[in-house]
């Protein structure tokens, strides 16, 4: 791993020009139409991942990797590329990996996504078959996003830089320290589902959800007090023999007496900070527009209408369908004059191969003599040639002693 983030490709090709990731993303804007419904989708799917990620029980970093991978691909390619649904789980799939994890069993994976999809996004397959995708389409989309993102893999997060901000702080706040933390960790959390993360080294974010965090201790001064309480609740559980005071302004005597104003050490702390804070305000801004969405935002209303009418959806076979080769379909021969002959999947012999569309895939179809054991209808053909039927002879000899490999005699371009 990168020791260093200003060495890291995730400094060096990373951060992404706001008006470079509008451009990639004018298609999907024109589909849905503006730039607040393109954000409920990426909402949508921040959530989609986030169940995925709990279901298979994987860390909060795996999770956020995995966000950052997902906005990372559809930053450079539109919805109708891949299939969201089955970009988000080869995200999490690759960062379990990434982030040394452990690999997730493949099978554990595709059953979560199933079982996610069946309790709570069931809305969105309307053809009845829940979630379509198996193992090997994530094994495949995982190659594709690692093209995408030419194989940089290496992700900062904002949260170590966040542990140590709060460390810097803990002298100054005192009581406010944990319960800052606490605050400024969720909004890290949160800052996933904004385009941030492309935009802002992580330092930069971390500090704009710690300035954030401040603001709202700062306004609500209960949080303090609630976060006091919970903390002590085991130490109070300890000490539930004493006899309880009969002292009616008792809880108020135990509540803890600030002497910290947590805005002015803030304020102090912040401007002694050789950074851009225009770039910190920014990420404040981002974060104030996500919740403001957030609260506007009907997902059982709005995304069916959004993902099912809107988007491009690719057409997909049923789930759990073997697609086996026919060892006896029938197609058309073309040697000489027209006529039917059986194909097979075994040995094809004699004459010249050419090639003719069947079932929209292109298959290798023989203009001279069928193969050996076809089961299928055999037309009439012309007279052959003695030398063919020779040639016929010993191709049947041939195929009686060594059996080809299934795919040797047909090209098989089935679409799934």
């Amino acid at each position: 791993m990168a020791r260093s983030f200003w060495r890291s490709s995730h400094y060096l090709e990373w951060l992404l020009d706001r008006q470079d990731v509008m451009i990639h993303r004018a298609n999907d804007l024109k589909i849905l139409g503006s730039e607040e419904e393109y954000q409920k989708v990426m909402l949508f799917f921040t959530d989609v991942i986030q169940a995925f990620g709990k279901s298979v029980e994987v860390r909060q970093q795996v999770i956020a990797t995995a966000l950052v991978y997902f906005k990372r691909f559809y930053s450079r390619n539109s919805f109708k590329t891949i299939d969201p649904w089955l970009m988000a789980p080869s995200c999490l799939f690759l960062a379990s990996k990434v982030e040394e994890f452990g690999v997730v069993s493949q099978k554990n994976l595709m059953a979560s996504c199933r079982n996610v999809v069946h309790s709570h996004y069931l809305i969105y397959f309307p053809d009845g078959y829940g979630y379509p995708y198996r193992a090997q389409d994530v094994l495949e989309c995982e190659f594709i996003l690692l093209e995408a993102m030419d194989c940089s893999l290496i992700v900062f997060h904002p949260y170590r830089p966040l542990v140590q901000f709060c460390d810097e702080l803990r002298p100054q706040m005192h009581e406010y320290a944990d319960v800052l933390l606490e605050r400024a960790w969720w909004l890290v959390n949160d800052s996933f589902r904004t385009d941030v993360c492309l935009h802002y080294p992580p330092y930069i974010i971390a500090l704009g959800c710690l300035q954030l965090a401040v603001v709202i201790i700062s306004n609500n001064p209960d949080l303090l007090i609630g976060f006091v309480n919970s903390s002590s609740s085991s130490s109070s559980l300890m000490n539930s023999s004493l006899p309880i005071s009969s002292n009616k302004h008792g809880y108020f005597a135990h509540q803890p007496q600030s002497t910290v104003n947590p805005s002015l050490v803030a304020d102090r702390w912040f401007s002694e900070l050789n950074v851009d804070m225009e770039k910190v305000l920014e990420v404040s801004r981002h974060l104030l527009c996500l919740y403001d969405l957030w609260r506007r935002f009907d997902e059982l209303a709005e995304m069916p209408n959004i993902l099912l009418k809107k988007l491009p959806r690719p057409v997909i076979q049923p789930p759990h369908t073997s697609q086996n080769y026919q060892s006896g379909s029938s197609v058309n021969a073309t040697g000489g004059n027209s006529g039917a002959a059986s194909q097979s999947s075994s040995n094809l012999s004699g004459g010249t191969q050419q090639q003719q569309t069947h079932g929209g895939g292109p298959i290798l179809v023989s203009s001279g003599t069928g193969s050996s054991g076809a089961t299928g209808n055999v037309g009439s053909i012309h007279a052959m040639s003695d030398h063919q039927n020779q040639q016929q002879q010993r191709s049947m000899t041939s195929s009686s002693q060594s059996r080809m490999h299934p795919q040797g005699g047909i090209q098989h371009m089935g679409v799934r």
